[in-house]
């Protein structure tokens, strides 16, 4: 079966109702794209311009996510890699396995969490469920969070020792979730995050001063 439909209707949304018909599925599982808004013809034509859309069947959630990935590292000059898919009833997880990804990683997971976010846009462009997709290669997240829990306890004892508050640098909401999830059952000293993105940040304070 073609898993890609163009059609024209008066609407979008019913160009979309014509696509799912025609593929036998509902439209979540439907990535559309609008080629042309339905408007008044140029020129001074009579009537008005059908609105065209594509409409792309998706397989699973964890496939799209592959497929797509798996085109742009290959774009990204990558080769000779392998791509492990892990669903849960939340989403999927990706691992990536190769020679040389590590520049995918790039500086604190951010090239990483980069194609984390794309990846995550194309699954859920079109679906009403939010699909959950985290990337992952030479087991950098476990890392990166094994780093994170020893960073925020050896910042805290240096609050409890200094009797100060510590600022931490700016990190993004995953990283910002680990720290909190560190020190939650600390006895001495409670966190809270300051500042708008992409500068907010953890702030480490004693329990006695709040």
């Amino acid at each position: 079966m073609n898993n890609e439909i163009i059609k024209d209707a008066a609407t979008v949304e019913e160009a979309k109702a014509l696509i799912a018909a025609e593929f036998g599925v509902e439209e979540d599982r439907i990535v559309f794209e609008v080629l042309q808004e339905a408007g008044k013809k140029m020129f001074g034509l009579f009537g008005s311009a059908e609105a065209k859309v594509k409409g792309v069947l998706k397989g699973s959630a964890a496939e799209a996510a592959k497929a797509y990935l798996v085109e742009v590292l290959t774009g990204m000059g990558a080769s000779d890699f392998t791509c492990e898919v892990k669903e849960d009833e939340k989403g999927c997880t990706l691992t990536l396995d190769g020679e040389n990804l590590g520049f995918i990683i790039g500086r604190r997971g951010d090239t990483l969490d980069a194609l984390q976010y794309l990846t995550s846009l194309y699954v859920n462009k079109g679906g009403e469920d939010y699909i959950r997709v985290t990337l992952d290669t030479e087991n950098y997240r476990a890392k990166r969070e094994e780093a994170l829990r020893r960073l925020a306890n050896r910042m805290a004892n240096r609050a409890i020792k200094t009797g100060r508050k510590v600022v931490m640098e700016p990190m993004n909401p995953y990283e910002r979730r680990i720290l909190h999830s560190a020190l939650q059952q600390n006895d001495a000293v409670t966190t809270h995050s300051e500042g708008e993105e992409p500068n907010r940040h953890v702030v480490i304070t004693l329990k006695q001063q709040n």
